[in-house]
């Protein structure tokens, strides 16, 4: 076993130093700076912003980003996969697709909002709490012209992107420690968080505008229309499963318990999601080459495939493995001995990452080769099992039995997919 995993290593790094994929790697760097330089900045601006506002107000306002993110789905239609796997295989007709996903963004995030404002109104009597959700919901106007990045990322340029991303963190985390040092309540950051979707709009135009493109020349087809929902609205249902999944326990936990132990839970799993970023942009980057090597070498394809996910295996139980035994000084010091109790939710929850890497490779996989009912089920099985698992663990165990149960659920995701491939995923793969 451990043979054959080395094997694949070194066939993986002969692959890599390959002149073509080269230009992968480069986009790949920038990602990797990009993110890592973010959480540089940001990272330790939350933990004082949890500091600042104490385990009850930080879990409201953690609450409420859970509350909105439950409806993302509507907003984002579940189209940015397929947009960004036609933009790579059909780049000479990037203005209809990115005009035609723009509009259904658009359309997807209004009703998003509709909703949003109904169920707050009748599940919701605090201001506060109403407040909040309604300034964080209206974000999803301006998200929709995230479209934008998925060229940038389609045609392997993330360089700019980045660096607007950058100075919009930079900024962001001025104005929160401006916030903090005027003594401000938890409602400017969820204007902050308004901004943000604002800033990054504009940023994307902005780019957009100055690489020579023109927002005038988006088209609406209806054909394209047609054919992006009929290849994502199993997309759409798995990303609302997906959401509920990883969301749903926030919600739950406040309300079995309180928003106190919000706090406590968020702590945990902003710490655990911290490195998920890295085997996100090592897939995304690698697979524009795993989709054109399909168009000219079957074998090559398969066998990229299989190594990605081994890889994969391995850099995130090695990221997972220092931070469970680090848990305890991890959190004492950068959130305070007030967020003891999220130390066994980190132990616990850290390790949902292998489980939600692998599924993100094969989900790339099953994307590529237009299996997206499988998504659908497979993310249906997943939620299912959460929620079953939080109702049952959470009045017992409290915000572990949460943590435990996005962690059954996590690895439930790639292995329900492998039973419903009936094993042909693996067949095509080796």
């Amino acid at each position: 076993m451990l043979s054959a995993t080395y094997k694949r290593i070194i066939n993986l790094k002969e692959y890599l130093n390959h002149e073509g994929f080269k230009k992968y790697f480069h986009n790949t760097g920038w990602l990797f700076i990009g993110r890592i330089a973010n959480l540089a900045i940001s990272f330790f601006v939350v933990a004082y912003v949890a500091r600042y506002l104490g385990p009850t107000n930080y879990g409201l306002l953690s609450y409420a980003v859970s509350f909105v993110g439950l409806f993302s789905f509507i907003a984002n239609l579940g189209i940015d996969q397929i947009l960004y796997r036609d933009l790579v295989k059909y780049p000479e007709k990037e203005n209809e697709y990115i005009g035609t996903a723009f509009f259904l963004k658009l359309i997807g995030a209004l009703f998003a909002f509709l909703l949003i404002l109904i169920f707050t109104f009748i599940i919701h009597t605090e201001l506060i709490t109403q407040v909040l959700i309604l300034t964080m919901a209206f974000a999803f106007i301006f998200q929709s012209f995230n479209v934008i990045n998925n060229l940038f990322q389609a045609k392997v340029l993330s360089k700019y992107p980045i660096i607007a991303s950058l100075l919009i963190v930079f900024l962001l985390s001025i104005l929160k420690l401006i916030i903090i040092f005027l003594q401000k309540g938890i409602i400017y950051f969820a204007f902050l968080n308004l901004l943000e979707a604002i800033m990054y709009a504009c940023s994307f135009i902005f780019l957009y505008v100055k690489s020579n493109y023109k927002v005038i020349n988006w088209k609406y087809n209806k054909h394209i229309a047609k054919q992006i929902f009929l290849d994502s609205w199993p997309l759409l249902f798995a990303s609302a499963f997906a959401l509920i999944y990883t969301r749903i326990d926030q919600v739950m936990v406040k309300n079995f318990i309180d928003q106190t132990a919000v706090g406590f839970y968020d702590v945990a799993v902003r710490i655990a999601e911290v490195w998920y970023f890295i085997p996100t942009i090592i897939v995304s980057s690698i697979f524009p080459a795993i989709i054109n090597a399909k168009k000219n070498n079957l074998l090559l394809y398969k066998k990229r495939l299989q190594d990605l996910i081994i890889i994969i295996f391995t850099i995130t139980f090695l990221i997972s493995l220092p931070i469970f035994i680090f848990a305890k000084p991890i959190i004492n010091l950068l959130f305070g001995f007030a967020y003891h109790p999220a130390i066994i939710v980190l132990q616990i929850y850290v390790w949902a990452g292998i489980g939600l890497s692998i599924a993100n490779v094969i989900n790339q996989y099953l994307i590529i080769e237009n299996y997206t009912k499988i998504l659908f089920f497979s993310s249906c099985i997943g939620m299912i099992i959460n929620v079953i698992l939080n109702f049952i663990f959470i009045p017992i165990y409290g915000i572990n039995g949460a943590a435990f149960s996005t962690l059954i659920s996590y690895f439930t995701i790639p292995l329900s997919i492998i039973l419903l491939l009936r094993g042909n995923l693996w067949k095509n793969v080796s």
